[in-house]
């Protein structure tokens, strides 16, 4: 059996561009006659050589058992939110409690499926997602605002701003509390300030609304793959469950009405949030869709540019293969 995304750009597709630029070199390199020495594709720069992807079969009881993964994933990162003082404002306490009950349910059934397709029930999180995607964004997302000490060492560049520097510093975005000593800076130096109030809890909320988005778009992909069909019964009602949950979260982000319909669906522009977020909502788009899904996290920096955090559906380094093993 195989198994083949359905979303318009894949990193499969991303993988295929880049063999592509190797076959072309090693083309090159290899015109002309009684050209001797290694035929191996040629390589410019430093870059490591590539891993090749483990060449393990998929058959239902991986697609399950990365399906149990990515419910465990999505609890990993709501327990890690509510250790992070102020990231889930009070009155969403309640619901992230209840999203984390959800998502044990789907993953004890996903668990329970696994082993009746004759499997190993997986039950810990996605470890390349984990490594790759939820601990670095995590990590953004509890960052400081960096500036850099301008030559004149009095100033600094901080989210496209030169300010004086200061205890609480003025930029277009806000006002800014300086962490670093104000003494001995010379150009060049990275100062740190506190992100504006609210930043985290924003972005921790645009980070769980995608997670529910891809467990969604996952689900449904995984049900056009399996060949079980109780497993595509229940892939698909937890897509629906976990369209709930990032419309719920949408709303609670955007408000109400604002929060419910994408003004892109009836072809309107959709700006991002004052601080740079890219806006989703209740009803995203047209029913189905499974394409990737973009956030922003962390502060800007020098330049006020934010970190894109990118989530696709699953793909071959993303499966949680039979010949791995869970420690939990």
């Amino acid at each position: 059996m195989s198994f083949q995304l359905n979303s318009a750009t894949s990193r499969r597709d991303a993988l295929k561009i880049g063999g592509l630029t190797v076959s072309l070199g090693a083309l090159i390199a290899a015109c002309g006659d009684d050209r001797g020495g290694d035929d191996a594709p040629g390589r410019v720069g430093n870059a490591p050589v590539p891993t090749a992807l483990p060449d393990y079969p998929v058959d239902d009881a991986v697609l399950l058992r990365t399906a149990s993964s990515l419910e465990y994933t999505a609890i990993a990162v709501y327990e890690a939110a509510l250790e992070i003082d102020g990231a889930i404002p009070s009155d969403l306490v309640p619901v992230v409690e209840r999203l984390i009950e959800d998502h044990q349910m789907v993953a004890d059934q996903m668990v329970e499926l696994t082993e009746s397709a004759g499997g190993e029930g997986w039950t810990c999180s996605n470890p390349w997602l984990m490594d790759r995607l939820v601990t670095p964004t995590i990590e953004l997302i509890q960052s400081n605002v960096v500036g850099i000490v301008l030559e004149d060492t009095s100033m600094v560049q901080v989210l496209g701003d030169q300010v004086t520097i200061a205890p609480v510093v003025t930029t277009t975005q806000g006002d800014l509390t300086l962490i670093s000593s104000t003494d001995g800076h010379e150009e060049g130096d990275e100062i740190e300030f506190e992100r504006f109030e609210g930043a985290a809890s924003d972005d921790i909320l645009a980070f769980a609304n995608a997670l529910e988005s891809l467990a969604t778009a996952s689900h449904q992909e995984l049900a056009s793959a399996t060949s079980i069909v109780e497993a595509r019964l229940a892939h698909l009602e937890a897509a629906t469950l976990e369209a709930r949950h990032s419309a719920v979260l949408a709303i609670a982000i955007l408000g109400r009405p604002e929060g419910y319909i994408s003004p892109a669906m009836i072809g309107e522009d959709v700006p991002p949030t004052p601080r740079g977020q890219i806006r989703h909502f209740a009803i995203e788009s047209t029913f189905g869709e499974t394409s990737q899904i973009e956030i922003k996290a962390g502060p800007g920096d020098i330049n006020a540019v934010r970190v894109s955090v990118v989530l696709q559906t699953p793909a071959a380094n993303t499966l949680v293969y039979n010949e791995l093993t869970c420690d939990a």
